[in-house]
């Protein structure tokens, strides 16, 4: 009791300590794969978790980072959160095998549109990633751009897709990712009335009304060697080490 009440004061009186969350999206399986942005091929992808990995790098989940965030508990000394958008079928294929070889967990925004669809997601494969301890959470329905077009429909983008993703994991979906990583006030309103108690942007500072709904995410390039990926992780977030 006394050291969950020294933890409590601290976090209220101490700037928390940013924790590095990396953002990938396509995943390609050989040599002839693009490596940018927005893709990255399975040995580059092996070659950056074996080196976080070696460097003594642990994975949380929204719920550990909700839980630091809000004063209830602490972090492992070197955390790191792995997350993937856009729902492709090469998150099952390539990325899960990679992050089990290292025993790491992913967390998996889907956009709902494209599922059971040649190349993407089916609910079978969502429903055994959630199984196997990875975390599934949201990305609308079809990547609406929230904040571009705000006359969105709440039923469409947020109410459905959580229902849909609940139905086929069995498990309540409390998280989101923002598409383009472009968030609003008017979108953390409605994640707030759908019960979405977290969701994540990416690149610009976590905004102090609301930073539940604005935790900062960074794209990492498929470029990137371990060593790069770390002085990226290093440059974009305040660590402690």
């Amino acid at each position: 009791m006394g050291h969950t009440l020294i933890y409590l004061i601290l976090s209220c009186c101490l700037r928390l300590q940013e924790v590095p969350i990396l953002c990938y999206h396509n995943i390609s399986n050989g040599k002839d794969g693009k490596e940018d942005l927005l893709h990255i091929s399975d040995k580059q992808l092996n070659e950056q978790l074996r080196y976080l990995h070696e460097d003594g790098y642990v994975t949380i989940t929204p719920d550990e980072l909700y839980a630091y965030m809000n004063g209830s508990a602490p972090l492992p000394s070197k955390p790191v959160m792995i997350t993937f958008d856009d729902s492709h079928e090469a998150h099952f294929t390539i990325a899960i095998p990679v992050l089990n070889k290292y025993h790491y967990r992913g967390v998996f925004f889907i956009m709902t549109v494209c599922l059971n669809k040649p190349g993407w997601l089916t609910d079978k494969e969502i429903r055994e990633m959630s199984a196997q301890g990875h975390i599934i959470a949201c990305h609308t329905w079809d990547h609406t751009n929230l904040a571009l077009h705000p006359n969105y429909h709440l039923n469409e983008q947020l109410i459905q897709p959580k229902k849909q993703l609940e139905k086929i994991t069995g498990k309540t979906i409390s998280y989101f990712a923002y598409p383009y990583g472009v968030w609003s006030e008017k979108a953390i309103k409605d994640l707030k009335e759908t019960d979405y108690i977290a969701a994540f942007q990416l690149d610009k500072p976590q905004y102090s009304t609301d930073p539940n709904y604005t935790i900062r995410r960074i794209m990492v390039s498929g470029k990137w060697s371990g060593a790069e990926l770390k002085k990226a992780m290093t440059n974009a977030f305040t660590l402690p080490y």
